[in-house]
């Protein structure tokens, strides 16, 4: 016998047997789940994005309908007021 053709037990336990983690029908059912997920995960964000759009322009058209920000009449003499008032607190 030749020393490459024989194989001794001490030899076989000094070496680590390499074995896959996942069999390939594992890795196919991983694949088909990560697929639908995705497929779930992106479906939500159309929705997401659909609903915020509804909103955004459901809330733009009630802002332009109301005319904007609109300063009340009263608003500005109390801010002439009101300034005048600091001035005199820091005298």
């Amino acid at each position: 016998m030749s020393e490459t053709a024989s194989h001794s037990p001490a030899s076989a336990a000094g070496q680590v047997l390499s074995t896959p983690e996942f069999d390939a029908r594992e890795i196919e059912q991983f694949s088909e789940k990560d697929a639908k997920a995705i497929t779930v995960i992106g479906k939500m964000l159309v929705a997401f994005f659909f609903y915020s759009f509804i909103v955004m322009v459901f809330v733009g058209y009630w802002t332009m309908s109301k005319g904007g920000q609109q300063k009340p009449p009263h608003a500005a003499g109390a801010g002439a007021h009101h300034g005048a008032g600091h001035a005199d607190e820091e005298e």
